[in-house]
């Protein structure tokens, strides 16, 4: 199923504001969830088709409750607030009666302001095929990552019992087509958690809450160009890890942060 093709499956659910379902097929499948960068993008699709006037999205604070399978899923949006400037939006994840994942967006318009700060612009790697790619193993990789390539350019590939606690990954969508806010936020996901590269052997992680803010908002961009994520491990103890990352586009400059707690079973 083309990412596209799960951005067009939202679909309202007659009689009932702020309800929607969707069909995602387990292409996008996380072990015995949904990938959690595809629920995160059916969210901000859920919102921006309760309110098309939304403007540009400038975090997105996500908690996953629940294993949502792949098949018909239902989202509820409600407006929380809307300013002059700032709006923010809840939906809710439905898997059939259980709640499997919690949104609160904020989406801002640009407003006048004296402070002006852009980060450094770094240039990613001229070669990209240099550094390992994380191949797919049957099994053993989720199956979302096929919609993805990805080439390490520091750190280590996930289970390699590597003690490096920063991996620089290239990555880029493999569905072709434009990469618009929602595509760049399910991206956002899209790397395995750093603490799984200190990890010798195969072991299940799950992540347990997600933060993404966008610092930059840009037109969309074909799929062709390498992305680059630095993510870093923060901290890990008593089964959980904390890990930070930045995005940059395939022109060096910073797109979004991301923040995680992911649960490691090992």
């Amino acid at each position: 199923m083309h990412i596209d093709d799960v951005c067009h499956s939202i679909t309202p659910v007659i009689g009932q504001p702020g309800l929607f379902q969707a069909e995602v097929d387990d292409g996008w499948a996380q072990g015995r969830t949904l990938f959690g960068g595809i629920q995160a993008l059916l969210a901000v699709r859920a919102m921006r088709a309760a309110m098309p006037d939304l403007p540009p999205l400038w975090s997105l604070h996500t908690t996953f409750v629940a294993p949502a399978a792949a098949g018909q899923l239902g989202l509820r949006v409600e407006l929380l607030r809307q300013g002059r400037a700032a709006v923010q939006v809840a939906a809710r994840l439905m898997a059939g009666e259980q709640v499997a994942a919690m949104f609160v967006a904020v989406f801002g318009a640009s407003r006048d302001s004296a402070l002006s700060f852009k980060p450094e612009v770094k240039p990613l790697a001229t070669d990209s095929s240099a550094g390992p790619e994380l191949p797919f193993i049957a099994g053993m990789s989720p199956e979302f990552t096929r919609h993805y390539a990805y080439r390490w350019v520091e750190g280590s590939l996930p289970f390699s019992g590597h003690h490096a606690t920063t991996n620089r990954i290239l990555l880029r969508q493999r569905d072709p087509g434009l990469m618009g806010e929602e595509q760049i936020v399910a991206m956002a996901d899209a790397i395995p958690p750093v603490a799984l590269s200190l990890v010798q052997g195969h072991a299940p992680a799950s992540t347990i809450s997600w933060e993404l803010e966008f610092v930059h908002h840009g037109e969309p961009l074909g799929n062709e160009g390498w992305w680059r994520m630095d993510a870093s491990l923060v901290a890990a103890r008593d089964g959980y890890a904390n890990q930070d990352a930045h995005l940059y586009g395939p022109d060096g400059e910073l797109v979004a942060l991301s923040r995680q707690v992911v649960a490691v079973f090992a």
